[in-house]
C-alpha cells in the first residue's frame, strides 16, 4: 500500500481536504495518522471518519493533538508527542491554512494579509522545522513533507490576492528547504490544488448562487467550462495526489510542484 507502515502527521484538519488527507492516509496503510488542528471537534470528526471505515483502517493508530501551528511551543509539543508514542515521523502533510478576506488588492485591509502570512508561511515553516529535526535523526530513512498550495498562485482569481501571495511565499520557501534538507533524504514538495469539489466549495457556491440569484449547477458549469477534463477534482483525488508525493514512489522527487486542477492551468 502507498503509505504502508508510515507515521503521518496531517495539519489543518477541516471539513474539506484536511479530513480527506487523514482518511486517505489511513486507507493507504499508514501505521499511525496524527491529526493536528486548533479545534478539538474537528479532530474528533477525523477520528470518527477513519474508524467508520472499519476493517479497512483497523490497524491504523489515530492520534489527536490540538495544535495551533503559529505557536512554536505547540509545534514542538506535537512533534515530541508523536515521537514519544510512535517512535518516528515519516510524513508531514501541511494542510493548515488561513484564507483571510476576499477583497481587491487596491483596497485590502493588509492586517488580513499579515494573518494569512503568519499561518501559511511562518506557521507552516515552524511545524516543518520541528518535524525536520526528528527526520534528520532518522537518516538514512529521512522522510517526506508535502505542502498543500493553491492554483491561485498560478492563475489570479478576484479577491484571493492576500491568500495567494502568502502561498506564493510558501512555494519559494519549499524550493530552498528542499535543497537544504535533501542530504538527509528528506523530500519537500508541493501540490497546487485547483477547484476541488467538496464541502467548502459546495458551501461557497451555494452562497454565491443565492447572492447572484442563480443555481449552483449554473455556477459549476461556468467553472467546469474552463477545465479540460470537464469536471472538478474531488477532495479525495486531491488528497491522493498529495499522498503520492509523500510515498516511496516519489523517492527521487523533491522541490517539485504538482498541479492538480484537471488541466485548467498548464505551466
Amino acid at each position: 500500500m502507498l503509505l504502508e507502515g508510515k507515521v503521518v502527521i496531517v495539519s489543518g484538519i477541516g471539513p474539506g481536504l484536511g479530513i480527506k488527507l487523514a482518511v486517505e492516509a489511513a486507507l493507504a496503510g499508514a501505521a499511525a495518522v496524527v491529526c493536528a488542528a486548533r479545534t478539538p471537534a474537528r479532530l474528533d470528526a477525523a477520528q470518527a471518519a477513519i474508524r467508520a471505515l472499519g476493517a479497512a483502517t483497523a490497524r491504523c493508530q489515530v492520534m489527536k493533538v490540538a495544535t495551533d501551528i503559529t505557536d512554536e511551543a505547540q509545534c514542538a509539543r506535537l512533534a515530541e508527542q508523536v515521537v514519544a508514542q510512535c517512535g518516528r515521523i515519516d510524513v508531514l502533510l501541511n494542510s493548515a491554512f488561513e484564507h483571510g478576506r476576499f477583497e481587491p488588492v487596491s483596497s485590502a485591509r493588509l492586517d488580513g494579509w499579515r494573518q494569512a502570512y503568519e499561518t501559511n508561511v511562518i506557521g507552516t515553516l515552524r511545524l516543518s522545522q520541528q518535524v525536520i529535526g526528528q527526520m534528520q535523526r532518522q537518516t538514512p530513512q529521512g522522510g517526506a513533507i508535502v505542502m498543500i498550495n493553491t492554483m491561485a498562485t498560478r492563475k489570479p482569481y478576484a479577491g484571493e490576492a492576500g491568500y495567494a501571495a502568502s502561498k506564493g511565499a510558501q512555494a519559494v520557501a519549499v524550493k530552498y528547504l528542499a535543497q537544504e534538507v535533501g542530504r538527509h533524504r528528506i523530500r519537500v514538495n508541493s501540490v497546487f490544488i485547483g477547484w476541488m469539489w467538496g464541502v467548502p466549495v459546495q458551501q461557497g457556491l451555494r452562497a454565491m448562487a443565492e447572492q447572484q440569484q442563480t443555481s449552483v449547477a449554473a455556477l459549476q458549469a461556468q467553472i467546469v467550462a474552463n477545465i479540460p477534463l470537464g469536471r472538478m477534482a474531488t477532495d479525495e483525488e486531491c488528497a491522493r495526489a498529495a499522498l503520492l508525493l509523500a510515498s516511496d514512489h516519489a523517492q527521487a522527487i523533491t522541490g517539485a510542484c504538482l498541479d492538480v486542477n484537471g488541466g485548467e492551468y498548464l505551466p
